[in-house]
């Protein structure tokens, strides 16, 4: 029977082939292009460690010197910070106080209106003028603004008032005296503005 086999594979009319299948093997995979780079770096000669030293202190030297730079402008900002907090520390007290002031203006105004000349009127004259001495020794000045030229910066225009005998933008009156407290706008001028007359 192993006869009838051997005599079938190796016979033509059978249609089997006297040659034995094997399987196809394993494809080769393509060599990746990064390879001939990494044997060409490994056949590179080592780099210098003195180079390679040199690098790292000048990167360190760089990353040193922006830190003292950073904190050189850290200290210079927190000493403005704590220089601007001492010299306007009195100005949230102050501009409450310029409210006092004005009711003091007020009743004067009032008292002088009326013709009235007490001691009533006296005590407040003296309260008022006690006042704007104690805001003059902290460094708070009263602005002028009748009479000068509008400045938004340092003035609250309320209303316009068409003017012929007066340029435009010229302030009228003023409504509320505005104050300055050392180099800084405490309060602005609420005032009244000329405008071209039709």
């Amino acid at each position: 029977m192993a006869d009838k086999d051997e005599a079938s594979v190796n016979d033509p009319r059978s249609g089997r082939s006297a040659v034995q299948e094997v399987p196809p093997s394993q494809p080769v995979p393509a060599q990746q292009p990064g390879a001939t780079d990494a044997k060409a770096e490994e056949q590179k000669p080592p780099a210098d460690p003195l180079q390679e030293a040199l690098a790292e202190a000048s990167a360190n030297r760089d990353r040193w010197m922006r830190a003292m730079a950073d904190l050189e402008n850290y200290k210079k900002r927190s000493l403005q910070e704590r220089s601007n907090l001492l010299k306007y520390r009195n100005e949230e007290l102050l501009r409450d106080l310029l409210g006092v002031v004005d009711n003091l203006d007020r009743a004067l105004g009032h008292c002088t209106e009326t013709g009235r000349s007490d001691a009533v009127a006296d005590g407040i004259c003296m309260i008022a003028n006690m006042f704007r001495e104690i805001l003059e020794r902290y460094g708070v000045r009263p602005m002028e603004s009748v009479g000068k030229p509008f400045d938004p910066r340092y003035q609250e225009a309320i209303a316009k008032v068409p003017s012929a005998d007066r340029e435009p933008n010229t302030v009228m009156d003023e409504l509320e005296k505005g104050y300055m407290y050392q180099d800084r706008l405490l309060r602005p001028a609420k005032v009244v503005v000329s405008a071209a007359a039709e």
